[in-house]
């Protein structure tokens, strides 16, 4: 799925589209249980080497793909 995130970095604020694969569907699901994905898009925004606070948000969701299907019943 396509969503809009920000993050602040400095005293600025920037605003951009990513790409999220996630079984959640809900911006507030996706940043609360999904520490996978927060991570990896900390990575993406900060780098290895940012010490700072890293505040990732995710504004709202653009689309949606089916990308696969998950059997267990977790």
């Amino acid at each position: 799925m396509t969503a809009d995130a920000s993050f602040k970095k400095g005293k600025r604020e920037y605003d951009l589209p990513i790409w999220i694969v996630s079984n959640y569907d809900d911006p507030l699901e996706i940043m609360l249980k999904d520490s996978k994905t927060i991570s990896r898009l900390e990575l993406e925004f900060y780098g290895k080497t940012y010490k700072s606070e890293k505040r990732v948000t995710i504004n709202n969701i653009r689309s949606k793909k089916i990308v696969g299907h998950v059997n267990s019943k977790i």
